[in-house]
């Protein structure tokens, strides 16, 4: 696990690249990789490549940036988990290794493959590749999205990082807010790739590779799930066995290390899962929780403690209390680099940083189980909604409107909205997207419109429609929430404390496999994840596999009655965000909150990370001074 950055003078004859300019932008990467660092300049003087190493595998080995036999330069971020049987392949074909790295498969695999070579990796990656012979550069972003990719071209110079703050420490990119994806970000939580809040700069998207020579960059996608549009025929028992097999070779792979391996513990069922699959694979698993000072019913730590009794780990825990929440608040949103406008990367920070003072620098997490197997209550409500829809189509049209009539709006909404449906035909919104709603959206912003946000799926009640709302509702999971949010927190605040975190359920195999398992399969009325829970019945304690899910989270609406309250609406009555939002109604939205007669946070949460990344990323004032200075107002305020 590693960061990288390069810069590759494309279209200008005169440009050169020095290294003083590769080691500014590789360095901002430092915590991405505090074990080595290593720069190469190519001999023209127009390609420049930077990396800095986390050692995890063949540790006297692998550094980076590493050269092919025909003279091609690599820097790669990741972990090819596939690597021993394509190293097997390639040795047949006449390849001769150097190292045991997986660094090394790729540089083979590219002289053998092409471009085409990023179809052979499975695992989580992120790399850029200078092919001197060709003089061109490829640059690919693994399947799923694990591992982030950043790049801008301008005035024939191509730039690409891990993330964008390296790509803010070259002369040429200057920060400036993207104005036309404002609005996205407020409803999504997180601009949707290939935009970012940074104007200019590109976010590249899962499973796409690209290439950038004299005609300029190009990109092209060579993975993406979400085009399946057809169930297996599979019986529940022959899939559970497939599940079971597919997820336990995924975290086998996932032990590949040279150092120890923990996971991230909640008590919930994912989590749990991984540690029962550890139990005859590892010596005594290292695990690690969070929790509140001041939020019981979101702390699950009595249940994590319970699971790392009954599976006899290492069990570590930190507690986050408000004060410590507001003295992170400005380090969260710096290693957010874009806004992440998910509460969850808060604490997600605190215990990946608890795991590295343990001395475990890679990790595993359960992202992608609830995307993938339907684990969340919401999957729940729309197969409800979709069944009750139907069925009242069926009803006689005058019928329909008398029912409709009968329902007063304001008091049965949900109720309303199926009447309405069925009168009239119109298509329901399965789920607002993720952040505000548009009446929301529409008060809070100073201009409209910007570009429109990410639209969920539609119910229609149509009798076929079933199979189209499964897949729909799949698509939007892992179009934005699997790659843009979860994958992006994990990596950030994994990576912000020197941790490689890595997600089992997220193998590519198992994951072409389950998303075409059958509805039922995944969901059984209001029991969730069905399939997933029969694969591993025989390891998981009942009382886990019965548990409802809470779901991990932060006390936000607790904070920002307190002192996160006063630093919300001081960053809000600046001038500079009046340019973006009608500081007067996110005022009386900040009042309303904190005397509690309305609960806005999930609402001012993304216009607070929004207003500290203005802070720090566009208008340049330093992380910690803003948090002194935020600490002095609050301290204030409590006299």
């Amino acid at each position: 696990m590693c960061g990288i950055a390069g810069i590759y003078e494309y279209g200008r004859s005169e440009g050169r690249v020095t290294p003083e300019a590769v080691t500014q932008m590789r360095d901002r990467l430092a915590h991405r990789g505090p074990d080595g660092a290593g720069v190469h300049i190519s001999d023209d003087g127009r390609v420049g490549l930077g990396h800095r190493r986390l050692a995890i595998v063949d540790l006297a080995h692998g550094a980076q940036p590493m050269f092919g036999e025909g003279g091609e330069c690599l820097v790669f971020n990741g972990e090819i988990y596939n690597y021993p049987v394509l190293r097997h392949d390639l040795e047949g074909r006449g390849a001769r290794f150097r190292t045991q790295c997986d660094t090394e498969v790729i540089l083979h695999a590219y002289r053998h493959y092409g471009d085409a070579c990023v179809k052979h990796l499975t695992g989580m990656f992120a790399f850029a590749l200078w092919d001197p012979k060709a003089a061109r550069l490829l640059f690919a972003r693994d399947p799923l999205g694990e591992k982030p990719l950043y790049w801008t071209a301008r005035d024939g110079t191509f730039l690409f990082a891990s993330e964008a703050k390296a790509l803010l420490a070259h002369p040429r990119v200057a920060p400036e807010v993207n104005m036309t994806v404002l609005e996205s970000y407020l409803a999504n939580l997180v601009v949707p790739s290939p935009a970012t809040l940074y104007q200019g700069i590109s976010k590249l998207p899962p499973g796409t590779a690209g290439t950038c020579d004299a005609g300029g960059v190009r990109t092209w996608r060579y993975w993406d799930v979400t085009t399946e549009r057809s169930f297996l025929d599979v019986s529940l028992p022959d899939a559970a066995s497939h599940v079971r097999n597919l997820l336990e070779r995924s975290v086998q792979a996932r032990l590949m290390s040279d150092v120890p391996v923990g996971v991230l513990l909640s008590g919930g069922f994912d989590s749990t899962s991984l540690v029962a699959l550890l139990r005859d694979r590892a010596a005594r698993t290292s695990t690690f929780s969070v929790g509140f000072t001041d939020a019981p019913g979101l702390d699950e730590r009595h249940e994590a403690r319970w699971v790392a009794q009954h599976f006899g780990t290492d069990h570590h825990e930190v507690t986050v209390s408000p004060r410590q929440a507001l003295e992170s608040l400005t380090t969260m949103v710096h290693h957010q680099d874009e806004p992440l406008a998910d509460p969850v990367c808060m604490p997600l920070g605190f215990v990946c940083a608890l795991a590295r003072s343990r001395g475990v620098p890679v990790v595993l997490a359960g992202e992608g189980a609830d995307e993938l197997f339907w684990g969340y209550p919401g999957y729940v409500r729309v197969m409800q909604r979709q069944r009750e829809l139907r069925l009242l189509q069926r009803l006689p049209a005058g019928s329909r409107r008398f029912l409709a009539a009968a329902v007063p709006r304001s008091r049965r909404r949900r109720g309303f909205d199926l009447m309405m449906g069925a009168v009239g035909g119109r298509q329901l919104p399965i789920h607002y997207p993720l952040g505000m709603p548009s009446s929301v959206r529409s008060q809070v912003l100073v201009a409209h419109p910007y570009d429109p946000p990410l639209i969920p799926p539609q119910l229609t009640g149509d009798e076929t429609a079933l199979q189209t709302v499964a897949f729909d509702t799949q698509h939007y999971e892992f179009t934005l929430r699997l790659p843009e949010l979860l994958l992006m927190r994990i990596d950030r605040f994994s990576m912000a404390h020197s941790v490689e975190a890595r997600v089992p359920f997220l193998d590519q195999e198992l994951v072409e496999y389950a998303y075409r398992l059958p509805v039922h399969h995944k969901l059984d009325r209001d029991r969730t994840k069905v399939v997933l829970r029969r694969a591993l019945a025989d390891i998981v304690p009942e009382r886990v596999t019965n548990r409802a899910k809470q779901g991990f989270g932060a006390p936000i609406a607790h904070w920002l009655r307190g002192p996160m309250g006063d630093a919300l609406l001081d960053l809000l009555t600046a001038p500079a965000m009046r340019r973006y939002f009608r500081t007067d109604v996110v005022a009386d939205m900040v009042a309303e909150h904190r005397s509690g007669r309305a609960h806005h946070a999930w609402f001012l949460w993304p216009i607070l990370n929004f207003a500290v990344w203005h802070r720090v990323w566009i208008e340049g004032e330093s992380a910690d001074e803003l948090t002194d200075r935020l600490l002095r107002r609050c301290a204030v305020e409590a006299r």
